[in-house]
């Protein structure tokens, strides 16, 4: 194994316990609207760009379905719920980063969420100082599973893949990471790994601390 220059974090569900307030938001926005959402529903959108979980919500409710519609009132609902619950950060993330710090690695977060989202988070988090840079899914054409937005963060740290190490939650992000041929351990959230997470990741393991020993 190549000794390893760069950690790429995902955030959601993996830096941050935000997919399960993001579920709750979800399902009082749609109920709102007259639809029966399911945390089934939500785990196909896990991971995914803007785009890609509209295509996700129109095959279950219909071609009609347009998310922009409903995007304001779920923002809103979102940001009560985390206004209301606090923002947790995962276990293990701090002894994670004071690990990559005391080794000297470059690290970063790639994350399907809007650049604003992201600095809010690490903002309310006290982390923001803690990452050498953010990539967002807006600043690429196309997000994941797509691997352009791995790609893109090694392009930024002038680091090559196989020198790199993704950290995920989702089969969505390990299906970018696996077509970017970098190494992605998974932690996983409100998703179990399946047989195909299970056979494209390079480890799972239970949390962001136990990644520490394959760092050194």
């Amino acid at each position: 194994m190549k000794p390893i220059r760069l950690v790429i974090f995902d955030m959601d569900g993996l830096l941050f316990d935000t997919e399960r307030p993001s579920f709750l938001a979800m399902k009082e926005v749609m109920k709102k609207q007259g639809y029966q959402f399911t945390i089934e529903n939500y785990r196909q959108m896990i991971g995914l760009s803007g785009p890609k979980s509209n295509i996700v919500l129109q095959e279950i409710y219909g071609k009609d379905f347009q998310f922009h519609r409903i995007s304001d009132d779920y923002n809103e609902t979102f940001k009560r719920i985390l206004e209301s619950e606090g923002l947790a950060i995962k276990p293990g993330a701090n002894e994670l980063l004071d690990a990559i710090e005391q080794k000297g690695l470059k690290k970063c977060i790639a994350s399907s969420s809007s650049r604003e989202t992201i600095q809010q988070h690490l903002i309310k988090t006290g982390l923001e100082s803690r990452f050498d840079f953010f990539v967002s899914g807006d600043e690429v054409e196309f997000g994941k599973p797509h691997p352009d937005i791995f790609i893109e963060a090694c392009n930024r740290a002038n680091e090559k893949p196989d020198s790199a190490l993704v950290l995920e939650d989702s089969l969505n992000g390990l299906k970018a990471a696996y077509g970017a041929n970098i190494k992605c351990i998974i932690v996983p959230d409100l998703i179990q790994p399946n047989e195909e997470m299970k056979q494209k990741a390079f480890s799972i393991v239970k949390d962001l601390s136990l990644v520490v020993s394959y760092i050194e």
